[in-house]
Order: C-alpha cells, then structure tokens, then sequence
C-alpha cells in the first residue's frame, strides 16, 4: 500500500490506520507483545505485591512496621530498576513501532527482527526522545503540583490552631481538586505538541531534541485532532477492556469467590480474578500500541504535505526519482588529480608544405638543352 499525497481528514487519518493495521495485524503484533508484557509483568507483579501485604498493615505492631519496611524496598527496587528497564523498553517499542509504520505505508516490506535491529541500533537517540517526552509532559507538571500542594499543607498547618484552620483546609482540599484538573490539561496539550517526535525523527533521520521541535513546528494547527484521535482510542481501549474483564470477573464471584462481598473484593481481590485482569491488559496494549504508532505517523505526514509539500516528495520516491542520476563525464576533480600524460612527438596542427613543382616547359629546355 504505497503512501497517500495528498491531505486526508481525520476520518481518513483514522480509516487508512485501520487499513494498514489489518493488513500487518501480526506484524505489528509481534512489535508490540514484548513491551505489553514487560510492562504487564512489572506492574502487575507490584500489584499483587501490595495486595498481599496490604492485610499486614492491618496487623498488630510488630508486624506493621516489617511490611512497610517490605514497601518500601520494593518501591526502591522498582524506581531503580523497574522504572529504568521500562523506559528503555518503550524507547525500543516505539522506534520499532514508527519505523515499521513507515515503511508499510511506503508498501517496503519490513520484518519484526529488521524493525528491533534498527531500534536497537538507535537506542539513545529513542530513549532520549521518550525521556524528554515524560519530562515535560509527566515530571515537571508533577513537580510543579506536588510543590503548590505542599506549601499549601505547610500553610495550613501553620493556622492549624486558629480559627482559619477549617477554611483553609477546605479551600486547599478545593484547590487541589482544580490543581489535579489543571495539572492533567498541561499533561494532555504538552503531550500532543510533542507527539510526532518519533516520527519526524524516523522519517528524517535526526536526533532527539531536534525530533522534538519539528513535533512542536508540525503538530500546529492539527493539535486538536490528535486530541480527539487520543480520545477515541482510549474511549475504545477501555470498553474492550471492561468488555473483556467484567464477564470473567463475575463468573470467578459467582463459582469461585462466593464468600467474598463488598468493598473485600474491591479492596482485596483474589490472585485469579487479578492474573486473568493482567492477561486481558496485556492484550488490550498489545493491541493499542500500533495504532498511536500508526497514526501519527499518519498525522507527521499530513502536516508536512500541508506545511511543505511533502507529497511531492512521495510523488518523487514512488516514481524512483528519490536520488539524481550520476553524470556520465568524469568528475573535475578527478580529472586534475590524474597524472598528466606527455606526448612524445609534437604533430603540427596543420601539413608541411610540400616544395614547389617544376613546370612542363622548363622541364623539356632541361631535356633539350642537354641533348644538342
């Protein structure tokens, strides 16, 4: 399926990703199981992790204080080597993700092994780019929040004895709320402005920081389609995934987990109900990966036919026009490079003249004279 040249829609946009994700279901599949499961595995297991210790806070003190200290290690293993493992696992994904989109929209074959190996070879410059995308996007917002969010619990603590205590407390309980809200819109509008980062750098072959500000250049003006393309999927993602999981867990409360009622199965849900949860997870991000990675893909090649004629660009590839053809004369520097030949006779540039010709007539008196 070659590229298309011209602007699409959005409903085009979303049309030809479901097009060229059918075509390459397994192909794209198989780019995206490995980091499903990475991710499923680690979160999962910190899950049922604190699910089962969660009953030893509830105990007397001499048991409390050893399953926090189990937490506690637990949350330090996992920031430092979860959370790194994670980064670098995405990183991967998602250059394999972009490059295999790219090349199938192109109609050039491509493989799982061929996508990971340029991936791999191009780790940094992917993890950089997905680093700087959570920073902006995720770690300073947070910072930002968790700093108004203290100074305001060190505000009320400071009145905590006078009779503002109470209004304070509601008026911070308040402005949290709203601090949350705010804090989720800056997340969401830094993360579209910097969303076509990896396609930009896999299509154009550059680095982190400069993928970030041709996102930041060609994602004006399409921005509030890409919001609505991130709505959409995550409105499909979650009814599947509550499709999926709540007929499983009603039949596990009604057969095997019949005892347990309440907020118990909230709070406390039974190993089974939780490993069947994290396998339909894992299915529902196997799923979902490629399609981000296939339309924004999409989206970067929009914008530019639209910003910088692009399409003239594909027309151009398609026809094989990609690279100039060589000239066919030696080039000039090799010329004055090469050694100079010295001819060793000289041909004049035009004949000798040859010496005059003796008339008829002087040449019988010669012949006469010489006979008397």
């Amino acid at each position: 399926m070659a590229a298309t040249t011209r602007p699409l829609t959005l409903g085009e946009i979303l049309d030809r990703t479901v097009q060229l994700y059918r075509r390459d279901f397994l192909l794209f599949l198989g780019i995206s199981a490995a980091p499903a499961a990475v991710n499923v595995l680690f979160s999962g297991g910190m899950g049922i992790f604190v699910t089962s210790r969660a009953t030893a806070l509830q105990t007397p003190a001499n048991a409390g204080p050893q399953a926090l200290l189990l937490l506690g290690l637990f949350a330090m293993l996992f920031l430092s080597v979860g959370l790194p493992l994670l980064l670098g696992v995405f990183a991967i994904a998602f250059g394999a993700l972009n490059r295999t989109a790219f090349q199938r929209n192109r109609g050039e074959a491509t493989t799982i092994r061929e996508a990971y190996t340029y991936s791999f070879r191009l780790f940094w410059r992917h993890l950089g780019i997905f680093s700087l995308q959570l920073l902006f996007a995720a770690v300073l917002p947070g910072i930002a929040f968790t700093a108004i969010f203290v100074i305001g619990a060190i505000l009320t603590a400071a009145v905590s004895g006078s009779s503002l205590a109470k209004s304070l407390a509601l008026l911070l309980g308040i402005a949290a709320v709203l601090l949350v809200i705010a804090v989720l819109v800056v997340s969401v509008l830094i993360w579209i402005r910097f969303c076509l980062a990896f396609p930009a750098s896999v299509t154009e072959q550059i680095k982190a920081w400069p993928s970030l500000k041709r996102s930041n250049l060609l994602s004006k003006g399409t921005r509030g389609r890409i919001f609505i393309m991130y709505l959409l999927v995550a409105i499909l993602t979650m009814v599947v995934y509550y499709a999926l999981t709540a007929p499983i867990d009603i039949v596990l409360k009604l057969t095997v987990y019949r005892s347990i009622t309440g907020l118990a199965l909230i709070s406390h849900p039974p190993l089974a109900m939780q490993v069947a949860n994290l396998l339909i997870s894992f299915l529902e991000r196997a799923f979902v990966m490629p399609i981000y990675a296939i339309a924004l893909l999409l989206f970067y090649n929009d914008q530019r036919m639209r910003i910088e004629g692009y399409d003239i660009e594909l027309l151009m590839d398609q026809a094989g026009w990609s690279e100039l053809a060589q000239p066919l004369t030696q080039p000039s520097s090799v010329a004055e490079t090469a050694p100079a030949q010295i001819p060793t006779e000289i041909e004049p540039a035009w004949p000798a003249a040859e010496p005059p010709r003796e008339s008829a007539s002087e040449t019988q008196t010669e012949l006469g004279g010489g006979h008397a």
